[in-house]
């Protein structure tokens, strides 16, 4: 016998924002989801708790390096933006962008790096970026690893040394010069700024 249900019943069911339900969407490509969420609902809208689900699928390689890569693509390296972090549904629009539309996916939960490595408080070390790409990369090869983990950490320690050099930058104008300046021109300024 189904349980009659009050207004007061369907007002608190809509309370929650139920994660799974939204990356079911995402792999749909339902970009009328968000619309279609009530107002508490919305408030509980996280899209960088969203990101490390979308971005890891337990399938083919293929299909688990699309995700990956489209995911930094159409969403990540945008999800910081100081005009998208204040448009939830732009948001909600990146991610599903970033899905192939293959229909519904098990995704899995990648773990974080260490919040200080993220934010540039502190440098990165080898053994715990090599720890890390083996949880995403549970098939990759030690020598792939290594490599990845490798690069991860030379472009991590170029950031931090921009974010303590010059303290006002923002974190995206850090993201710019890591990839314009190398590290032999940092280096040289070193040398000419009488600190080598």
């Amino acid at each position: 016998m189904k349980q009659k249900t009050t207004n007061s019943d369907e007002k608190f069911e809509n309370i929650d924002f139920d994660l799974f339900v939204a990356l079911n969407a995402i792999d749909k490509k339902d970009y009328g989801y968000y619309d279609r969420l009530s107002e508490e609902q919305k408030k509980k809208f996280v899209p960088f708790m969203l990101i490390h689900w979308v971005s890891n699928v337990k399938a083919s390689s293929e299909v688990q390096g699309y995700y990956l890569l489209s995911t930094e693509y159409h969403a990540n390296k945008y999800l910081f933006n100081e005009v998208i972090q204040k448009n939830p549904k732009l948001q909600w629009l990146m991610l599903c962008a970033s899905s192939p539309g293959l229909g519904k996916q098990f995704h899995q939960w990648i773990p974080q790096i260490s919040n200080k490595v993220s934010k540039l408080n502190d440098l990165a070390k080898q053994k715990d970026i090599n720890d890390y790409y083996k949880k995403i990369y549970s098939k990759a090869s030690q020598e792939d690893i290594n490599l990845l983990s490798k690069q991860f950490v030379e472009e991590q320690h170029t950031k931090v040394y921009f974010a303590k050099k010059f303290t006002d930058l923002k974190q995206s104008d850090i993201e710019v010069l890591s990839k314009i300046v190398s590290k032999e021109e940092i280096e040289q300024y070193e040398r000419d700024s009488g600190n080598q």
